[in-house]
């Protein structure tokens, strides 16, 4: 991910962002070089992702494999034609996102039955905070589906960051560029709008 100068990481902005996800996509590089992805449900605490995943998934093959991976933590907010901007320059036509990817090692897997209950239940603590729900552990309701899980932490090394939330420039540019997409009012464009202009705030 190109780290521009317009848009300089805000690491406690991405700290938040991150906590407020609740999906991100495993990418692991195969032994024959193709990389294998899965988009996964993590919990984040500190420097350590936990994420379960099928057995039979190839991303999990890779992992195994090679256990450096990149996790990656992204919204896709709108996009925005050029005139909005500048009426002559093609290039100011762009992407608005909020992206961070976390260059980690996997510091430990399982396919034991107990770890993935203890994971899948630290996910649903996270995730249904004071939800009613028959206990995550082996026996007869959850014992099947545990059997086909596996779970993994990683440990993040390094953590690149960007947040292209409005074009590049002014404010007053930024705050042109939401008034266009709330006024086009495309699916996703409120939304857009919304955290273009909490960014200047």
């Amino acid at each position: 991910m190109f780290a521009s100068s317009n848009y300089p990481p805000d690491i406690q902005a991405a700290e938040r962002f991150v906590a407020e996800m609740r999906n991100g996509t495993l990418i692991a590089s195969t032994a024959e070089g193709y990389p294998q992805v899965s988009i996964l449900p993590f919990v984040k605490t500190g420097d350590l992702i936990e994420l379960h995943c099928v057995q039979e998934d190839p991303t999990f093959d890779a992992v195994r494999a090679n256990p450096r991976v990149t996790f990656f933590v992204s919204d896709f907010l709108a996009w925005s034609p050029h005139d909005w901007v500048d009426e002559q320059d093609a290039g100011r036509a762009t992407l608005h996102f909020r992206a961070v990817a976390f260059e980690c090692d996997v510091e430990r897997w399982s396919t034991d039955p107990d770890d993935v209950a203890g994971a899948l239940s630290r996910l649903l603590a996270a995730y249904e905070p004071g939800a009613s729900y028959e206990p995550v552990k082996m026996g007869g309701f959850y014992g099947a589906r545990l059997r086909r899980l596996a779970t993994m932490q990683l440990r993040v090394l390094r953590t690149h960051i960007k947040f292209k939330t409005g074009p590049a420039g002014t404010a007053g540019t930024k705050r042109r560029v939401a008034g266009r997409l709330r006024e086009r009012a495309q699916p996703g464009d409120l939304r857009a709008a919304d955290v273009i202009e909490a960014s200047l705030s």
